[in-house]
């Protein structure tokens, strides 16, 4: 399915399935002709008021965002949700954010300028044909303004309870008569948020962060754009010691820290007979330390691509790439990987060619091909039929395989899970070991889709799916292990990583889009997940499945937005979210306001409340060490001024 809300207060219904959007098969094209389940978020983060980039994700159909504490959250697509979400590639201007050391993203280290977004593209449902490994349930790509676009200055001060104080300040200007840029500081402090039981989850955290951005136009053909960003977190969590729970294991508070930068350039050239040309290259690093564990990653990728037309009927995308990306976790912590240090490579090459068959009927097909350091070569192919019968209707259906391929975690991690002391002279503890023949994780998956106008004022857009897993991770315990040589002796339980999980999932996503009055839109929106995890023969593990039903059912959501007059515009969004399968969480409801006031051409105030109906609630009970705490009820406000 695809599904666009861009614009939501000035856009035609005409305009929103007309969209350009990119991150399906690497080129702009017309929403209305995507065969794919693509969801564009543009002016809804000004009018939502989200405070975060989790957030903003909440208002997608099919995406579940559930807040752990205050600086974690699970994010998934079409289920499968943990702290580590590892089906879900996250991109920022095509650099890949995914960590490759335990197959997730760290969102505390997304805490992008919401204002400097121009929008965010997310499919729900493979994408590996063009972004590759990891694209399995999904992508969520988030392009930000060019520099042309953001020139002047911007400062931004938001208080109250929860959030704040938090402060931005950005400037742009011209360079010279072909370059624009940038630059940004912000300021961000997020308060405790409380336990289940009423107690202080001592988990706020704050973040310093500074970036650039530089656009140049330096021929009518040629244009390059470098951007680059450094980062500074600190924070608390509460958490046990071991990663299985035991009777005796008392929590305790941590600090977090973690700092980073990336630096990004690209070139793009488009030749006289519209062919078109780019290079990118990004080098990206960090450190962190998170649940007693240092860790520290660089990454340098390079990526090639070309397009050009082959006769009238053939638009055809191709492109080389390749990634080092050296991960290391530091001796002496409680996980530990063998190696500590190791650097892996992958290599990869992609084709597809978008068929005009008809007037109104085109065939995409691809594949992406990679070599990885753990399986070697891998390949995600896909095809994809759009048939738009007329303007106004799209119907489209779609094929495709992609692979999760293994982490530094699965391949070679060792870690004391729990302890237990069974008399004065007698220890038993559980150990996890990885597998370094782990196999990469697979899906076949099929999508049946449809979107439409079906008046000036009404669109719709719907699809469903069926998605088969393969060689899923799995924990499986190994033969007990006597070590009796000394005092106190010691059992050792040792687990290892497996693949003999398995998975059938099916369900739909559906939006809608109504324009009710010309100063009035509503935009609901439904998912549905069924999902049936099973395990092979010979498995005793005993998480996967837990793993598999950590997403809910049914979410619902309805958003509102009302020009009330010329000045002023009340947003509002109601979200439901079913209980958990696993019972992690129960059913809950969210209210979120927004009323903002524009004083002048410069100025505008706003107050935003979240979730409004309850003090707080849990929205998820992470399975790791960290203890899951509540989203709380928050009441701010902003002030910005242009200038």
């Amino acid at each position: 399915m695809a599904w666009c809300q861009g614009g939501l207060a000035d856009a035609s219904l005409e305009q929103l399935l007309n969209i350009q959007v990119t991150s399906v098969s690497k080129k702009e094209q017309k929403l209305a002709r995507t065969a794919a389940a693509v969801f564009v978020i543009q002016d809804e983060i000004r009018h939502s008021g989200a405070a975060s980039l989790p957030d903003v994700l909440r208002m997608v159909p099919g995406v579940d965002v559930a807040q752990i504490d205050a600086n974690a959250w699970a994010i998934t697509i079409r289920g499968f949700n943990s702290r580590y979400s590892s089906k879900l590639l996250v991109l920022v201007d095509g650099r890949s954010v995914y960590t490759p050391s335990f197959s997730g993203v760290y969102w505390d280290q997304l805490d992008l300028p919401l204002e400097d977004i121009e929008r965010i593209e997310v499919i729900r449902g493979p994408g590996a044909t063009v972004w590759g490994a990891n694209a399995v349930n999904g992508v969520i790509n988030i392009i930000t303004k060019s520099s042309k676009a953001t020139k002047g200055g911007l400062a931004e001060v938001t208080a109250g309870s929860g959030i704040g104080p938090e402060s931005m300040l950005r400037y742009g200007d011209a360079l010279s008569p072909l370059g624009t840029y940038r630059a940004f500081a912000k300021y961000s402090r997020f308060a405790d948020t409380t336990l289940p039981g009423g107690a202080s989850a001592a988990d706020g955290w704050s973040r310093v962060h500074g970036g650039f951005r530089t656009d140049w136009a330096l021929t009518p053909q040629d244009s390059v754009t470098v951007q680059g960003d450094l980062f500074s977190n600190r924070g608390e969590q509460t958490r046990y010691l071991w990663f299985q729970r035991v009777p005796f294991d008392q929590p305790f508070t941590e600090d977090i820290t973690s700092a980073g930068g990336n630096l990004v350039a690209g070139w793009n050239h488009t030749s006289a007979r519209g062919a078109e040309t780019s290079v990118r290259g990004y080098f990206d690093t960090y450190r962190r330390n998170d649940v007693g564990t240092i860790e520290m990653m660089k990454t340098m990728d390079l990526d090639f691509q070309s397009r050009f037309a082959v006769g009238s009927r053939h638009d055809i995308v191709s492109g080389v790439g390749f990634r080092a990306t050296q991960s290391g976790v530091a001796n002496g912590n409680q996980v530990q990987f063998s190696p500590p240090l190791s650097t892996d490579r992958l290599y990869n090459m992609f084709f597809q060619d978008e068929i005009a068959l008809t007037g109104s009927l085109w065939l995409t097909l691809g594949s992406k091909i990679e070599h990885n350091a753990y399986t070697g070569f891998e390949y995600e192919p896909s095809a994809r039929v759009a048939w738009a019968p007329t303007g106004r209707h799209t119907v489209w259906v779609a094929g495709s395989r992609a692979i999760r391929q293994p982490s530094r975690q699965e391949t070679g991690v060792a870690v004391e899970v729990a302890e237990f002391p069974l008399d004065p002279n007698t220890v038993m503890d559980v150990r996890l070991y990885g597998n370094p023949r782990f196999q990469s994780e697979e899906l076949r998956d099929f999508e049946i889709g449809y979107r439409a106008e079906w008046t000036r004022q009404l669109s719709f857009d719907a699809d469903v799916f069926l998605s088969s897993y393969r060689h899923l991770a799995t924990i499986e315990t190994q033969p007990r292990v006597v070590y009796s040589a000394s005092l106190p002796i010691r059992i050792e339980i040792p687990t290892v990583y497996g693949n003999l999980g398995r998975a059938t999932d099916y369900g739909g996503e559906a939006s809608l889009t109504w324009n009710v009055r010309s100063r009035w839109r509503l935009a609901p929106g439904y998912s549905w997940l069924h999902a049936d995890p099973g395990l092979e023969s010979g498995s005793n593990d005993q998480r996967s499945r837990q793993l598999a039903l950590d997403s809910p059912q049914h979410t619902f959501q309805i958003r509102s937005l009302v020009k009330v007059a010329r000045r002023l515009e009340w947003g509002q969004t109601l979200y439901w979210t079913a209980r958990r399968p696993d019972g992690s969480a129960p059913s809950h409801a969210r209210l979120d306001t927004r009323i903002a006031w524009r004083l002048g051409e410069r100025t505008e105030i706003s107050l935003v409340g979240q979730n409004l109906l309850r003090p707080q609630v849990l929205e998820f009970s992470d399975t790791s060490q960290i203890i899951a705490a509540q989203a709380q009820r928050s009441v701010f406000g902003k002030i910005t001024w242009t200038f």
